[in-house]
């Protein structure tokens, strides 16, 4: 399977937000095109299950996953804790530069940078 920039990108992203309990399956390029084709134009929305652990199914627990992250620093930082809470080099760049976009809309991207920069 051919995968755009963007989809690389995304993969990368959600692979690390898959959660510990369902990383045991082996994705295949199948899974990672079946994914792109639910998550891109809403098809093959009945091999989608929070009951089955396979390989497409960690990528969409990956997507969620990420999305809850997000919400989770956020509430954090409110909080105030600082961003080095979770920010450091193992955390793979595509992460880095989606926080910078999703977190408060994007206010806080220099931080994000300087903090990764300076993990």
């Amino acid at each position: 399977m051919q995968l755009t920039n963007k989809q690389k990108t995304e993969l990368e992203t959600i692979e690390y937000f898959i959660p510990s309990w369902c990383k045991w399956p082996k994705i295949t390029d199948r899974d990672i095109e079946v994914f792109f084709e639910w998550s891109e134009r809403g098809l093959h929305k009945d091999k989608i299950s929070d009951l089955k652990i396979d390989g497409l199914n960690a990528l969409v627990q990956g997507k969620v996953w990420k999305g809850r992250h997000m919400q989770i620093y956020k509430e954090s930082l409110l909080d105030g804790m600082g961003y080095v809470s979770f920010i450091d080099k193992t955390v793979p760049r595509s992460v880095i530069d989606f926080m910078k976009k999703e977190l408060f809309k994007g206010i806080d991207a220099n931080i994000i940078e300087e903090v990764y920069q300076n993990a």
